[in-house]
């Protein structure tokens, strides 16, 4: 799962409708505070908690116990075009 997969899937859970990469870029940013956005990218792929917990509030999401961010092999995903 890499960073764009994740925000994403937030994106979904937000109810924003999906965006492309190019509009990630743009709009993720400004939203992460003191974050670097391409080492952010890199520490949520890493599944680094503190990227984790940065992006959940960037999003507005409820920060509450974190699972492994881990897709099941076994489950059909849905190709997407980002």
């Amino acid at each position: 799962m890499n960073a764009y997969d994740v925000m994403a899937e937030w994106d979904r859970v937000t109810g924003n409708g999906v965006r492309s990469k190019e509009q990630l870029d743009k709009d993720v940013p400004p939203s992460l505070g003191n974050w670097d956005y391409e080492a952010w990218k890199s520490k949520l792929e890493a599944k680094d908690v503190r990227a984790i917990i940065a992006g959940m509030r960037a999003w507005g999401l409820p920060v509450e116990a974190l699972g492994p961010f881990e897709l099941d092999a076994e489950i059909p995903t849905e190709e997407r075009d980002y």
